[in-house]
């Protein structure tokens, strides 16, 4: 069987498709706007409970936490 190169098939031998676009990003600037829309959203939902301490706390730290797991994916 003859593998035929696929054009659309992207770093990780995924079709590109929008949803691997923004899971898996193929760029540093798309990286970057994954970084600043989870920093965004960290920063929202802990505005939202800012009368409640514990679920700050439980925003902010899956906020680190997500943002932990992106460094680590830059790692590999």
């Amino acid at each position: 069987m003859v593998d035929v190169p696929n054009r659309h098939r992207g770093a990780h031998g995924l079709s590109s498709t929008p949803v691997r676009d923004v899971l898996l990003p193929g760029s540093d600037r798309t990286a970057l706007i994954q970084v600043i829309v989870v920093i965004a959203a960290t920063v929202a939902i802990t505005y939202l409970v800012r009368r409640e301490r514990s679920l700050m706390l439980l925003s902010i730290g899956v906020g680190m936490c997500v943002l932990g797991l992106m460094a680590l994916r830059t790692l590999h």
